[in-house]
């Protein structure tokens, strides 16, 4: 149920959190409102949640009211101490919703407007389970990352911004391994806090652990990253110089075919991948490139492996070389 000791004391503690904010409102942003106001042709916020309560599974109506119970960052940051606090697992994330469920009775709650108004979402069993279970309650970030977070709370970090981190943690979808975990926790815990991005570099991070797969080596998923992104920005120079002598159209007409490449982009990705070389292994972007692998044969005592050593000065056999 729970990971931690708390368990189904915290549990419980957690469903009664929710409830509470669901009961009192769940807060939405002017984006959402307007969303579900034009889906419905309405002008008034009332009137639009009238004809949702009114109808509340027609097909029309049930993706709004998903889309009403969808946590934003206000409610996903509010409650994060909380989820951390419980760190339930797949089989307490379940009995979670049925908790919230269970207390909630009727089904409907509130929402929060962005006027300060409140009006009722209608929100049955199904959509109730599906609240929670977008909370994901169960991935909490692992214990040695949030205690990074902590520390670095204490020394200066924004609390806010701390939670922030936590909140994108527990929303990457990364299965941890150790090295893994070892990667964002070198980042984070070496990050310049009067410097450094650092909600872009563990946004950036968590994507290219995902990227990256498994198994992870970090400095050769670097080193490839880089020479991608470097090849990008070649592609991008390639692309402004042509189009400094001919449009687009024209350029097309006379059969010339260049892939687009968003050079800022690439650029932006390529300084976050670089300073994250330098935090987690130390190594400035171009001491990433010119790795290989060599297969020197097997040694088996000391003066075999020192007839073998040698070997490493020879760098003429290009299909001996590659990546390491």
């Amino acid at each position: 149920m729970a990971k931690g000791n708390n368990g189904q004391q915290a549990l419980l503690a957690l469903a009664e959190e929710l409830c509470v904010l669901l009961a009192d409102g769940l807060p939405q942003d002017q984006a959402t409102l307007d969303a579900v106001l034009a889906a419905l042709g309405e002008t008034d916020a009332r009137a639009a949640f009238g004809l949702l309560a009114a109808d509340p599974d027609s097909a029309e109506h049930a993706p709004l009211a998903a889309l009403l119970l969808s946590p934003g960052p206000d409610a996903l940051c509010a409650l994060e101490p909380a989820l951390q606090r419980a760190d339930l697992d797949a089989a307490g994330a379940l009995a979670l919703a049925e908790a919230v469920v269970r207390r909630l009775g009727d089904g409907r709650v509130r929402a929060l407007l962005p006027d300060g108004s409140r009006a009722e979402i209608p929100a049955g069993p199904a959509g109730l389970r599906a609240f929670v279970r977008r909370l994901r309650p169960e991935s909490t970030a692992p214990a040695e990352l949030l205690g990074i977070l902590a520390r670095r709370g204490g020394a200066g970090l924004a609390a806010g911004l701390a939670v922030d981190l936590a909140v994108g943690l527990r929303h990457c979808r990364l299965d941890w391994t150790p090295e893994r975990v070892f990667f964002l926790g070198a980042l984070l815990e070496r990050a310049d806090m009067a410097q450094d991005d650092l909600a872009g570099l563990a946004a950036w991070a968590t994507g290219f652990l995902d990227a990256c797969g498994l198994p992870f080596a970090p400095r050769q998923a670097l080193a490839r990253r880089r020479q991608a992104l470097l090849a990008q920005l070649r592609q991008a120079e390639a692309l402004e110089e042509a189009l400094a002598r001919g449009s687009y159209e024209i350029l097309m007409s006379q059969g010339l075919r260049l892939a687009h490449v968003h050079g800022p982009d690439a650029r932006a990705e390529l300084a976050l991948l670089e300073r994250a070389g330098q935090l987690v292994l130390g190594l400035p972007g171009q001491a990433l490139d010119g790795l290989s692998r060599r297969d020197l044969g097997r040694a088996e005592d000391a003066e075999e492996l020192l007839r073998l050593l040698p070997g490493l000065e020879d760098d003429d056999n290009p299909e001996d070389q590659g990546e390491s």
